[in-house]
């Protein structure tokens, strides 16, 4: 009887020992992994932007050495404020997290307090809205190229970590000349694809190794997914570098974004369907979109797949700019091995899980919600086939090279000593504006 139960014993010691490391292995797993992305990864925090202090539309880019300033600001739907810290991550060309010491790239603290913070008024829920306007004198960034601004409590350790917005910093140098031409390499993109024609032309200073040390990013509006990288020059001559691809450097035209506005919950203004007022908040009911691949291309004024918050001008959008929970539906056929996602500023040009469409068979129509505070905002249907994460627009939205678009151009030139990418390019133009035929 007493070695029963010595061995039971034994056997209950060893499955608590298996359960406690079983549930080591599964919470390592699922631990937060952080990204040198725009991400959120908190489910309280909203409404995360990153611009020039009050210019919405504006990208995130300061020249090196100058007085330009980025505003961050968000919300936290938390009963009780934090003090949040941030750090600057100085990234590569292809924004992985570069060998430098911190030292390297800042002058001053390595990290900060975000001290500006209020309270929601009237709002549901209630949110603190946080603020913070960098560099400031007591820590600034002393190379140029691709930064990550991380937002964390206490720490910066991965489960810290709230927010991540990319940002970068450019030493001007080197001059940008793109065109897109009305007939493209490929004659079958004609009227369709818009394909950029890129010259650089740099001082003697990048006369050594440039088609090693050189490399191009083409970002077609806010998007990633897309994103042309690792571009080399062609050919060069003297202080111009060709980018002449031999089927060019192509992107799909796509269509006009389309936009909601509901700065306003008191009325529904075109594109929306129903306003429903309830003790949580607000829901807002889009009407139904609807497929236009197969429609003429007509002119619709938009913001480039930006998002404007502003509320009532009574309002003060800050603190008492409300949430809802917009609903989108799709009349669109069913396809099959693919998921189709809402895609704009509206949820950071992310393909993920909170913007992708989901099948109703009730009504055989695709169905997604999102959270947003007023505003105006633009967005895109794309199709991602499985075991992809490359968008595409035109199976929804058509196809127009006449699509006014917008492109940034960041060229990268590799240091060598310390070793690091530096951003000695950047130009952001709309497609409008260079188009030729």
């Amino acid at each position: 009887m007493i070695l029963q139960l010595l061995k039971m014993r034994i056997m209950i010691k060893n499955l608590t020992i298996v359960t406690i490391l079983i549930c080591i292995v599964t919470s390592t797993s699922i631990a937060k992994i952080v990204e040198n992305k725009d991400l959120v990864y908190d489910e309280n925090i909203h409404t995360a932007l990153l611009h020039p202090p009050g210019d919405q539309l504006s990208p995130a880019i300061i020249r090196l050495n100058s007085t330009d300033k980025l505003q961050l600001s968000f919300d936290d739907m938390s009963a009780e404020s934090y003090l949040f810290k941030y750090k600057f991550v100085h990234c590569t060309e292809d924004w992985q997290t570069s060998d430098l010491d911190v030292m390297d790239y800042i002058d001053g603290y390595f990290e900060e307090d975000i001290t500006n913070y209020e309270f929601s008024l009237n709002a549901i829920p209630p949110y603190i809205h946080y603020n913070l306007i960098f560099p400031t004198r007591e820590m600034q960034i002393k190379l140029s190229g691709n930064y990550i601004l991380k937002v964390y409590v206490g720490t910066p350790d991965d489960e810290n970590v709230i927010l991540t917005k990319r940002f970068f910093v450019v030493e001007p140098l080197v001059r940008i000349d793109i065109s897109i031409p009305y007939y493209p390499k490929n004659l079958e993109f004609v009227r369709k694809k818009q394909q950029i024609d890129l010259t650089l032309f740099t001082p003697d200073l990048f006369s050594a190794e440039p088609e090693q040390r050189i490399n191009v990013t083409i970002q077609q509006n806010g998007r990633w997914d897309n994103a042309k990288e690792n571009l080399k020059p062609t050919s060069i001559m003297l202080n111009q570098l060709d980018f002449n691809y031999r089927e060019g450097i192509v992107f799909e035209g796509g269509n006009q974004f389309r936009n909601f506005d509901m700065k306003s919950y008191w009325y529904q203004s075109m594109y929306i369907k129903e306003i429903i007022s309830n003790p949580d908040g607000y829901d807002v009911i889009l009407h139904t979109d609807y497929p236009r691949a197969n429609k003429p291309y007509s002119v619709i004024a938009d913001i480039s797949g930006k998002k404007l918050i502003k509320a009532r001008s009574d309002q003060n959008t800050n603190t008492e700019g409300e949430y809802a929970w917009v609903e989108f539906w799709l009349k669109q056929p069913r396809i099959k091995d693919a998921n189709i996602y809402i895609l704009g500023a509206l949820n950071d040009w992310q393909l993920d899980e909170k913007g992708r469409l989901r099948w109703d068979s009730r009504v055989n129509m695709y169905r997604g919600r999102l959270y947003l505070k007023q505003g105006y905002y633009d967005y895109l249907f794309v199709v991602v086939p499985d075991g992809r994460h490359r968008g595409s627009v035109s199976v929804i939205e058509g196809d127009h090279w006449e699509t006014k678009n917008q492109y940034s151009v960041y060229v990268y030139y590799r240091e060598k000593v310390p070793a690091y990418d530096r951003l000695v390019g950047y130009m952001n133009v709309n497609s409008f504006d260079v188009s030729t035929e």
